[in-house]
């Protein structure tokens, strides 16, 4: 079996994944994560900052050194919405690879939602069910529609995730009356219309992947620790994801940072991304949803390796 490692660079993360693969399936994975926040005000500015060109490849080193380490025989990098919609993207990808030697293919919303979907259904049960894939990133939101098992019926890049929307509409914490109106206001206008045509839709199990979902199981299942087993296909109920973000939505920072399950470094971010996902489920009419730990990251190593 060969051994490789692939690298996200999410608008709020950045994430590692190491593991096995043969012709047909991935094994003994690990993963890491690290907040680097390569998207901080990118929708603002549209440049990705000094600071966070400094933390995203200072990170890099670190993910490229535990590779080395794990013996990896192939390094895979994607970057998504903050590094495309960058305008100075091309110094940031010229400057990791001269420090790195990693080349770093960035990906359109499309090819995002294809990944995305792609490693869901590599730890799914496939059925002949409607599935709805739900990834909340912390710049865009991708939707991805499946159709019994083997037809991509429906897939869109939305550019709202929760670093933009807090960026856009959060100024307090606990959050006043007027961001809960800005966030309410602006979620619904992003995802009017894809919530029109999702409604004609049947959907009958609705996933979600991304840092917001799995940071929710792990509040969920209070986990000091995270841990894939205990995440992965974890099902949330809709009134638990509305009173997870009552209470959230109700506390400052420094209180956000003592929920057991919630890194101290989404806590600014969390309640935006919550928000995203209860708004669409509360749209849809869906009573619970599944989170997936296997995600784009999978979907990144069976797309390039081309495991069956």
């Amino acid at each position: 079996m060969k051994k490789i490692a692939a690298i996200d660079i999410g608008t709020n993360s950045m994430r590692l994944l190491l593991c096995e693969c043969d012709e047909s399936n991935l094994y003994n994975k690990r993963k890491y994560t690290q907040i680097t926040r390569i998207g901080e005000n990118v929708s603002k500015t549209k440049k990705i900052s000094p600071e966070a060109k400094l933390r995203n490849i200072e990170a890099l080193i670190s993910f490229k050194k535990l590779a080395e380490e794990y013996k990896a025989e192939q390094i895979i990098a994607i970057a998504t919405s903050a590094v495309r919609d960058a305008q100075n993207k091309a110094e940031f990808l010229e400057e990791a690879k001269q420090k790195t030697g990693i080349y770093i293919n960035v990906i359109s919303g499309e090819e995002e939602a294809e990944l995305g979907i792609t490693g869901v259904l590599r730890g799914y049960d496939k059925s002949e069910n409607n599935l709805l894939v739900i990834d909340i990133g912390g710049g865009s939101t991708e939707l991805i529609l499946y159709e019994g098992r083997e037809k991509l019926q429906h897939r869109v890049s939305i550019d709202a995730g929760a670093v933009r929307m807090t960026e856009s509409c959060i100024n307090n914490n606990p959050l006043s009356k007027q961001d809960k109106q800005s966030l309410e206001m602006l979620v619904e206008a992003k995802f009017k219309e894809q919530i029109d045509f999702l409604k004609t839709k049947k959907i009958h199990q609705a996933i979600a992947i991304g840092g917001t979902a799995t940071t929710l199981a792990a509040i969920f299942h209070k986990l000091g620790i995270y841990q894939t087993e205990i995440i992965h296909n974890t099902i949330i109920q809709y009134d638990y994801v509305q009173s997870c973000f009552n209470e959230l939505s109700a506390m400052d920072l420094s209180e956000r940072c003592q929920v057991e399950g919630l890194q101290k470094e989404r806590a600014d971010v969390i309640v935006s991304g919550i928000y995203i996902l209860l708004h669409l489920i509360k749209s849809l009419a869906l009573k619970q949803v599944t989170v997936s730990d296997s995600d784009n990251l999978e979907g990144t190593i069976i797309k390039k390796l081309k495991i069956i």
